[in-house]
This record gives C-alpha cells, structure tokens and sequence, in this order.
C-alpha cells in the first residue's frame, strides 16, 4: 500500500509517494514518484513534460552574447534616442543578413526585443533610426571604439589602410557612374579602412564618391589617423605617390608603403642589382608561402627596398608569351622588364627582414574587408538615398566592431568570429504553459560544451 512521505534533503522538505515492501525478513521504502516540494507549509507540485506546452521557441544564446558584447565596447553611449532601433539593425547583420522591412518579422522569432527592452520593432522605426543615425557624429562613435580596442593590443600606434569599391542602386543620388575594378559600369563608393595592425580592430573608416584615386584618398586620410594618435602607416602601392611620401614626413608618421615600379625607379635601382648578390642565402627572407630575397637603398630619408620573387618572374613571363603569341607583339612593358620585382618605401627603424615580413602581414585589413562584403552584407547596398546608404556602411562598421572583438577572444579556441556565432545558433529559449495554472515559464536548452567554452571566452554571463 501507498502512501505520502515527507523526505529532509539539507534545508528542504520534498513529498514522495512511497511504499513498502519486505526484503530479507526487513520492511523496506520504495520511492515511486515524487510529487513536489513543501513551501511556507503548501505543497508546490512537481509538474512533468505532460503539464507544459511549447508556446514558443526563440533564438537567444547568439543575441544575448552580441548585446554582452556590444555593451562590454560601450556602442550605445553615442547612439542617440534610436540606440536600441539601430542596435537590432546591427544584430540582424551579424545574424541574418536580410532586407530591413523583414527584419520586424525575424526580430520576433529572436529574444531581441526582451533583451532591448523594446515593445515592438517596425520597417518604420527601423528607417527612422537610419535617418536618425546619419546626423549623428560619427567620428565620436568611431573615436570610443577605438580607444576601447586599444587595451587588448600591445603594438597600438600601427594602422593598417585600405580601399575597397562597392555598387549600389540608389536612385536618389546625384551620383555619376563609374567602371569598377570589376569592369561593372555602374554607381559607385570606395570606402576607406583603416584597422590595428595586430588584430584587425576597427580605427576609422570615410566613404568617398567613386571617382576619386586611392591617392587622394590617402592624403585626406593621414591626417585623420594622426588626430587618432596613430604615428605608423602600412599601405599598399595603390596609394603611393612622392606627395604621400613627402606628407609622411610633414606629419612625422612611420610608414612602410608599397611603391609603384615605375620607369624610372626601376632604372635606377632595380637594374643596378646583380641578380647572382641578391639570389642568396643572406639576402632571402621566408614568408609564409614563399622565398623573396631583398636589397635596400637610400630613398628620400628613409629606405626603398627591393623585393624579387623568383616564383613571380616565371608566373609574369609565362603570361607576357601568351599575350605576345596571342597578339604578335614584341613590345616590352615594365612589367616585363622587371618581373619578380617590387618595391617598399619605409623609414622606420625595422630591419630589412621585419619591414618586409610587416608588409605582407598587412593582408589583414583585406580580411577585413572580407567580412564587410561577405558575412556583414556590405555589398551590393540598395537603398534610396545616399544618406541611407552612408547609415548602412556605418551599421556595418558597428557589426564588424563586435565581430572584430568575438574573433580576438575566440581566438584560443581555433574559431573564427563568425564560426563562433554559427556556433551559437543553435541556442533557444523555450517558452513553457503551464496547463494546470496557465503560468508561462522561461528555460534555455541545454548547451553544447562548445557552446559553453565560447560564452565563457567571450565572458557573456546571463539569466533566466
């Protein structure tokens, strides 16, 4: 026969329904079933799978570590009243990359709106905050950000500048097309990164019209970074010039920089090199993927080092026969000439060997880039204005931040920023009726120990 026990467990009192039985000549207790807990003198009834329904599943763990993370660099400090709007703009991008009239929709199947603390989430709230978003000081956001980053690097005073192109349809714009480097006629924007050199932290970036050389853009940027207390430059060819050289100096900046090979800096360095002194052991340097070998000379207070690629040469000349049998030409270029050669300017004191490795590390603003384009949506950009479309790359700009910032702590854990977020998909909040009293409760599915090592290497706490 049956019946009802109280069991002591430390400073609680459970209810069981119990039995009892015979075993060797001895009365025994079986426990079979428990049925709740002892309260203030009340019975608080154990309730089972049975007693709940499902009423909706939301995703969570993703949203709850962005809005963690994006608290930890202080973004909404300089947002405005549309803060919380433009912020479940930037989750969408780093989530679920769509268009903004169906982010209200996706919003709804995510935690974003208790975790903003926002009743509702419209197309028009959402295109409010863009318009809101582009009268804001952004160099203020981006000044905040940077000085965030700064504590996490050790060599915080190198930029790394780069300048990609991006299309977009904007009908609202007095805006000329242009030919890309795709060869696509159409309108178009270059914007200019610039990120740490160590880990890729976003420092500033300025979006330009689409008819503007890498040149100009890069004399209009120096004195931005100087103003960011940044006294060292990395850049690519696409941007030198003997004024950017000579602008350097005005501004006391450090830079390594890559050079054009021009006619006449090949003349008079390049073809001074015997190849039989360069091709050897004391002059090569190892690079990640290949062997170069180096040689430097005085240039314009600083050094121009020249760099040969044997693997180059063979890929140049291989292509310039094509070409000339393809077309019967005999016409040498400078390519031609010089093939396997390239050029770095630099006048800091870093050895021939670390300049160059430091150049070729520079790809990370490239990755950068990567991100902007792919996993942050950056390209193509359809919107109907230019101020809309300047609010979108700024959103961008903000998402990378905290992905940025997902990947350097992620980074002991071989995970990329966006493997971790993919990683984190999977976690959900489950919404639960109570079918007895009608009560709604809250409960995260369990977490994957991979899940759980990321939130704890981002240190994202949270609570149910």
């Amino acid at each position: 026969m049956s019946f009802i026990r109280k069991i002591k467990k430390g400073n609680s009192t459970y209810l069981a329904k119990v039995e009892s039985y015979r075993q060797d000549g001895k009365v025994k207790q079986r426990v079979l079933e428990y049925i709740g807990k002892e309260e203030n003198g009340k019975v608080v009834r154990k309730s089972g799978i049975h007693d709940y329904s499902v009423t909706k599943v939301t995703q969570f763990v993703d949203i709850i570590a962005l809005d963690s993370l994006s608290k930890q660099i202080e973004l909404t400090n300089f947002l405005g009243k549309k803060a919380k709007q433009i912020m479940s703009l930037v989750y969408s991008h780093l989530l679920e990359r769509i268009s903004i009239y169906k982010v209200p929709k996706w919003v709804e199947t995510t935690e974003i709106l208790n975790i903003l603390k926002l009743k509702k989430l419209t197309s028009k709230d959402l295109y409010e905050s863009l318009y809101s978003f582009a009268d804001l000081d952004f160099q203020l956001i981006q000044k905040s950000i940077t000085k965030y980053f700064r504590q996490y690097e050790n060599d915080n005073k190198t930029a790394v500048l780069d300048i990609t192109d991006t299309y977009f349809s904007g009908s609202r714009a007095n805006w000329k097309s242009r030919r890309g480097k795709d060869g696509k006629h159409d309108k178009l924007i270059q914007i200019a990164l610039a990120v740490s050199f160590t880990n890729g932290f976003p420092i500033m970036h300025k979006v330009y019209e689409g008819n503007i050389s890498n040149v100009k853009i890069f004399e209009d940027m120096i004195n931005d970074l100087k103003l960011y207390g940044y006294d060292a430059i990395i850049v690519d060819r696409g941007m030198s010039s003997q004024k950017n050289v000579n602008n350097i100096h005005q501004y006391t900046l450090k830079t390594i920089m890559g050079m054009r090979l021009t006619s006449r800096l090949g003349k008079k360095y390049v073809s001074q090199i015997n190849r039989d002194e360069i091709f050897t052991k004391d002059c090569q340097i190892e690079l990640k993927e290949t062997k170069v070998y180096v040689k430097s000379f005085d240039y314009m207070d600083g050094r121009l080092i020249t760099i040969y690629n044997p693997s180059i040469e063979i890929a140049k000349k291989e292509k310039s026969m094509e070409v000339k049998n393809s077309k019967k030409s005999k016409r040498v270029n400078i390519d031609e000439l010089y093939a396997g050669y390239s050029l770095i300017y630099t006048n800091t004191n870093l050895s021939d060997k670390d300049t160059v490795k430091k150049y070729f590390e520079k790809d990370i603003v490239e990755r950068s880039f990567k991100q902007l384009k792919g996993p942050l949506a950056l390209h193509p950009l359809r919107a109907w204005n230019l101020q809309n479309i300047q609010s979108n790359i700024k959103i961008c700009y903000l998402a990378y931040s905290i992905l940025s910032l997902i990947a350097y702590k992620v980074k002991p854990l071989a995970l990329s920023g966006i493997e971790a977020l993919n990683k984190l998909n999977g976690g959900f909040k489950v919404y639960l009726e109570d079918k007895n009293t009608n009560k709604v409760v809250e409960k995260v599915i369990t977490l994957s120990s991979n899940q759980e090592q990321i939130l704890n290497a981002l240190n994202v706490v949270y609570k149910i």
